[in-house]
């Protein structure tokens, strides 16, 4: 099966068609998973401690760029271990062969392979395979499913009894302003009706879509880790609000959302003021210390 990208732009066959190509990719990862089978394996550090690889990150991103150019020679990937590869069609695929390296390299099943698909900067179609759980999250136009079943619509709870996933405070928030960080984290455990840290961004999201949680939010992330995940949510009747929380990458309103690193995505059509409330606080923060940083003043 191969696409040609003069058929693709408002096509949602094609559309559908780019999401199976997206699983069938996922799915070679998840094989080569299941040959490795599971339990601690070595790791190697990038930017810091907290930012690892492993040689399967690697090995599956090799599997899922095979099947993608295969299938869909003229498509960009954007991928997280092998960089951007630019081809000339409309179609971009966002690859994160591993989210959740740190559990994966523990033998913790928490983690997944997500591919999100995009035609000219709007996603169509993404698909998170935790092979580990034996589960499937992938939505192409018709909606979001698990496996066979339809996701959606997800019941609206109030603040007091919603389950939120989160990583927040990130080392950054805490290195912007410790006594914020640590005052807003407080005030979270406080209203929310629970908190809770998955360590994958992409499984947080499937787990809004499926109505598992009912919100998730970040402050700092990279567009493979969430574009299938966006999608998602939105198919399953979700909402995605999201914010740069980095001047230095433009206005929110001239990027895509899977390129704004700063979002907080919620189960259903009912947005949660506390969440979107502090991430227009970071923003603002991050905003007002470029500014000053620029100008060469301190604060």
């Amino acid at each position: 099966m191969k696409t040609d990208s003069l058929a693709i732009a408002k096509d949602e066959t094609a559309h559908a068609e780019l999401a199976a190509i997206a699983r069938e990719a996922a799915g070679a990862a998840a094989s080569y998973l299941a040959e490795v089978g599971r339990g601690p394996v070595e790791r190697e550090y990038k930017a810091n401690s907290h930012d690892i690889v492993t040689i399967h990150d690697r090995a599956c991103e090799d599997r899922i760029r095979e099947v993608l150019l295969e299938r869909c020679p003229e498509a960009s990937i954007v991928g997280e271990e092998g960089g951007t590869h630019e081809g000339s069609g409309p179609v971009t695929f966002y690859v994160d062969p591993i989210d959740g390296t740190s559990n994966f390299a523990t033998g913790n099943p928490l983690f997944g392979i997500s591919i999100g698909v995009a035609v000219k900067s709007s996603l169509v179609g993404g698909v998170v395979n935790a092979p580990a759980l034996g589960r499937e999250f992938w939505s192409d136009p018709s909606g979001a499913y698990l496996g066979d079943e339809r996701l959606g619509p997800n019941p609206e709870r109030d603040f007091a009894d919603a389950l939120v996933l989160t990583g927040f405070p990130g080392l950054r928030d805490l290195s912007d302003d410790r006594d914020f960080a640590e005052r807003e984290r407080r005030a979270l455990l406080e209203k929310a009706g629970a908190i809770r840290n998955l360590g994958s961004a992409a499984l947080e999201l499937c787990f809004v879509a499926a109505g598992w949680a009912d919100a998730t939010t970040l402050t700092r992330i990279n567009p493979w880790d969430i574009a299938a995940g966006f999608h998602l949510v939105e198919k399953a009747g979700g909402s995605i609000r999201t914010w740069t929380c980095s001047p230095e990458s433009g206005a929110d309103s001239e990027l895509p959302p899977q390129e704004c690193p700063a979002y907080v995505a919620c189960a259903s059509a009912k947005r949660y003021a506390e969440l979107d409330s502090l991430l227009q606080s970071i923003h603002d923060s991050r905003s007002k210390r470029s500014l000053l940083h620029a100008g060469g003043h301190d604060e």
